[in-house]
């Protein structure tokens, strides 16, 4: 991909003790945060001892510095016991695989969350599909855009400092979610399937954004 470096950002890791200094910088190719110095997820490449030494600063929740490709700065951290998967990149020409490092908050993998659900997705479709998955909400696909339309009325889709994926935070308890399912079958907003049967879904892919 052409000038595909210059659609990466950086993460800097810098800590000192009283024997030594660690100052690591590695390549950030995807981020999901949240205002307060929050992190969701982050996606980086690098050499083993770089990916090393930054998994074990996630898993101690250590901060660190995230630049996006444009340069704008932000400290964050991923919190407690963040989830960790580590891979590898064949690269030609070069002796040694890049090592592959993406870790997500607890609070992205959480699956029993009531009131606030994180994605790394803005599509409308990956949306309302992941709140009647999340819920467990008796709704069909046809529903989805009247149901997003209500939630963007009432400003519970908001968007998450992100580059990479899009990153959303939907504010809405399942009772919430029900109540308005109620008002738009009860006004003929929404109709139920003409037929008995399984609802099918289409198939839903995340497409990774570009700087």
């Amino acid at each position: 991909m052409k000038n595909a470096h210059e659609r990466f950002g950086k993460l800097v890791y810098r800590r000192r003790s009283e024997k030594t200094a660690t100052n690591l910088r590695v390549f950030l190719d995807a981020f999901v945060g949240e205002d307060r110095g929050k992190a969701h997820l982050v996606s980086v490449v690098g050499g083993d001892v770089e990916i090393g030494a930054i998994a074990a600063a996630f898993a101690n929740g250590d901060s660190f510095t995230v630049v996006d490709p444009y340069g704008a700065e932000s400290i964050v951290s991923l919190g407690e016991k963040p989830l960790c998967f580590r891979g590898s990149i064949v690269v030609p020409g070069r002796k040694r695989p890049l090592r592959h490092l993406v870790s997500c908050s607890q609070e992205l993998a959480d699956a029993t969350s009531d009131g606030k659900l994180l994605l790394i997705s803005d599509d409308h479709l990956f949306i309302w599909s992941s709140l009647v998955r999340h819920y467990g909400l008796p709704a069909t696909p046809e529903w989805g855009p009247w149901m997003i339309s209500q939630l963007q009325q009432q400003k519970r889709i908001q968007l998450l400092p992100a580059f990479g994926y899009a990153g959303v935070a939907v504010k809405a308890k399942r009772k919430e979610l029900l109540a308005l399912l109620r008002k738009g079958l009860r006004s003929n907003r929404l109709a139920f399937p003409a037929r008995n049967g399984a609802v099918e879904w289409p198939e839903i892919q995340l497409i990774k954004k570009t700087a």
